[in-house]
């Protein structure tokens, strides 16, 4: 990807956790001291705006012999604040007075990241900025709006990016330990990494924490290599859970159906189209990605070129309760959409590994 600096810096928007939710949006923006308290919040969007989609946030209350917990999720993400009954309940302003919030930090890119192209490197470098937003600091932890950015940035040298160590610096940041996004799937297609066309093309899932770059592999999951579509939260014997219900994959193309799956996507490695599992998530395209444009029902950014932009679309059940006792559900269901590059070719490329032609 190469990205041409324009003022000050381009920022790339990758994650906002709000209550435990997420939005992907491109954006532009100036860098930010790690001490500014506006740190992005009048970034300009470009771009499509619908890359990554959740439905809203629902909140729900569950009260112990010994906390108060509120829980609350949406399609991204779901998390809790507890306060224990008879501890202290003041707000942020009454237990830290004056002391000044650390609005922003700053890292390394991580390697499973890429990093945009640097055309001035004498200037400055790409880097990994986390932003707090929407603090309400007449609460206890923030308030229910409160927001998590993690940005892609352009840090001139010479900005201060150092950590400041103070008490609601450390609780604040600390208090994010609490919130989960929810694995974001990321589309492997069986047999063939490139679809072909006539050819049943399964879909299976690496199931990752949008946030860490890591596998989610919790639960029913865990041990496996691509993870799955389950997250829990337990803490203070309060437990939240998410599972997913269903995913669909839709080419967003006329004439082509999407596929309803069930969220395991099974599928059998090696075996033939008769033989996978009758649950498999699959799609015959009888046409290749060249023409996608034409024929998108909906409109397919500039920079993908010769690719489906396919819906993926996940719908997610959360629970919580005391652990050990009785679970309730939260809201009535979570829809979170992702929109991923799927190219579809009429014969094998050169520079693809060998196709399977059952």
């Amino acid at each position: 990807m190469t990205i041409s600096r324009r003022g000050i810096s381009t920022l790339i928007v990758l994650v906002a956790l709000v209550c435990g939710g997420m939005v992907l949006l491109p954006t532009q923006a100036e860098a930010c001291s790690a001490l500014e308290t506006d740190c992005g919040d009048e970034a300009e969007q470009e771009g499509p705006d619908d890359a990554f989609q959740s439905s809203g946030n629902v909140k729900g209350q569950l009260n112990t012999p010994t906390k108060s917990c509120s829980v609350y999720a949406n399609g991204g993400g779901m998390g809790m604040h507890c306060v224990t009954v008879g501890g202290d309940a003041k707000t942020l302003r009454e237990r830290f007075g004056d002391q000044k919030l650390q609005m922003c930090r700053y890292s390394e890119i991580p390697p499973t990241i890429e990093a945009p192209y640097n055309a001035s490197e004498s200037e400055g470098r790409f880097m990994l900025m986390t932003c707090l937003g929407n603090i309400d600091f007449d609460t206890y932890s923030g308030g229910p709006d409160r927001t998590l950015d993690i940005s892609i940035v352009f840090v001139e040298h010479g900005t201060d990016i150092e950590d400041r160590d103070n008490g609601i610096t450390r609780f604040l940041w600390d208090s994010f330990n609490d919130d989960k996004p929810m694995p974001v799937p990321f589309m492997q297609t069986k047999p063939n990494s490139t679809p072909l066309v006539g050819i049943p093309t399964y879909f299976t899932f690496r199931w990752m924490d949008p946030l860490r770059k890591t596998v989610v592999a919790d639960g029913p999951y865990e041990g496996r290599a691509n993870g799955g579509p389950f997250r829990e939260i337990n803490e203070g014997g309060v437990v939240m859970r998410a599972r997913a219900t269903k995913i669909v994959v839709d080419p967003r193309q006329e004439g082509i159906k999407a596929a309803t799956c069930d969220p395991e996507t099974p599928y059998r490695e090696g075996a033939d189209p008769k033989d996978q599992p009758a649950n498999a998530c699959s799609i015959t395209f009888e046409r290749s990605s060249a023409s996608a444009r034409k024929y998108a029902t909906k409109p397919i950014p500039s920079n993908i070129k010769d690719a489906f932009y396919a819906d993926v679309t996940v719908t997610w059940q959360v629970t919580y309760g005391p652990a050990g006792g009785d679970m309730r559900t939260l809201g009535d269901g979570f829809t979170m959409r992702l929109r991923q590059v799927l190219p579809v070719q009429e014969v094998q490329a050169p520079n693809q590994p060998p196709a399977v032609i059952y």
